[in-house]
């Protein structure tokens, strides 16, 4: 409509020229925002998804169609985060209502929230699925493997991190003085978050056995729990290759130590552990992050198997 070339600065000190903008539009924007928003940094940010769209409809925000409004959202959903984008359509969403309150004394046409009243920002499917995840069928496969072939540093690190759920760059952290047995007669592992602060994490009595074992069978004075071949501390990497390599030795489809760390949160989630326990135990700051287990959780409920009774023996 207009050749008037309008710049915004963002929050980020950017800049973002847009040339289709119609001097009518800058002026009912320039109401909107005295009305409506308070901070120079909103206004800013909300110029910023306005020109955004409009340059990629190449025409005046008072002309788009539906189709260009399709077309931008199919656009930004691949290409941007999920809260991007729903921001982007919260904000135009605003301004369209805007736009047709004031219809009327603007002269315009009572369409724009209807352009975006139809768009749908779709969730990804982050939920983990079974089927991504071992079996135990297979993880006792690649068990047998480790004993067949005296591996017990591979045969522990599986069994820990399906018993407690420890990342592999934590396991790989592990020395032997972090490990207790307490009053009780419970072993556990303190594990430092801070100078002053330590994360207890609980190690069922079939893991404590193996450890003992492994620990025994020791000469050396590496005071790291897990070894490479070379009687070093074993790196995270080294450790993956590791479960990579007996995978492919025993001929089933590779997972990893996070694969079995999801599959032992969800058996404790299908267990009845408190969520908040859970997260506890495994160092998640948000319970919200457990929506993610739910389709494994009631798959596993369905299942055969009795997962409420692992244990691990050498």
């Amino acid at each position: 409509m207009s050749d008037i070339e309008t710049v915004v600065t963002t929050t980020s000190s950017e800049s973002i020229r847009c040339t289709y903008l119609s001097s009518k539009f800058i002026h009912i924007f320039d109401q909107y925002a005295s009305e409506k928003l308070k901070k120079e940094r909103t206004k800013g940010q909300y110029w910023y998804v306005v020109c955004s769209i409009c340059n990629e409809a190449k025409c005046d925000f008072l002309d788009i169609t539906p189709k260009q409004v399709t077309e931008y959202f199919s656009y930004l959903m691949p290409n941007t985060t999920l809260k991007s984008t729903n921001y982007n359509l919260s904000v135009l969403r605003a301004l369209s209502r805007y736009l047709d309150e004031n219809a009327d004394r603007y002269q315009l046409e009572p369409k724009f929230l209807s352009l975006f009243s139809e768009i749908k920002v779709e969730f990804p499917d982050m939920e983990f699925r079974v089927e991504d995840l071992p079996s135990l069928k297979n993880i006792d496969t690649i068990l047998s493997y480790y004993k067949r072939n005296g591996d017990m540093v591979g045969f522990l690190a599986c069994s820990l991190v399906l018993r407690t759920a420890l990342t592999t760059n934590e396991m790989v952290l592990l020395d032997r003085k972090m490990f207790f047995q307490d009053a009780n007669g419970n072993y556990g592992v303190r594990f430092p978050i801070s100078n002053y602060a330590y994360r207890f994490i609980k190690i069922p009595d079939d893991v404590a056995a193996l450890i003992t074992q492994y620990t025994s069978q020791r000469i050396d004075d590496n005071p790291s729990l897990f070894l490479n071949k070379k009687g070093k501390k074993i790196s995270a990497r080294a450790l993956q290759n590791r479960l990579h390599e007996a995978c492919l030795a025993c001929e089933i489809p590779p997972f990893t130590y996070n694969d079995l760390r999801t599959l032992s949160q969800a058996i404790l989630i299908k267990d009845g552990a408190p969520l908040d326990k859970v997260a506890e135990h495994t160092n998640i700051k948000k319970l919200d992050w457990f929506f993610r287990y739910n389709r494994v959780v009631k798959e596993l409920e369905d299942s055969a198997v009795d997962y409420a009774h692992i244990k691990v023996l050498w």
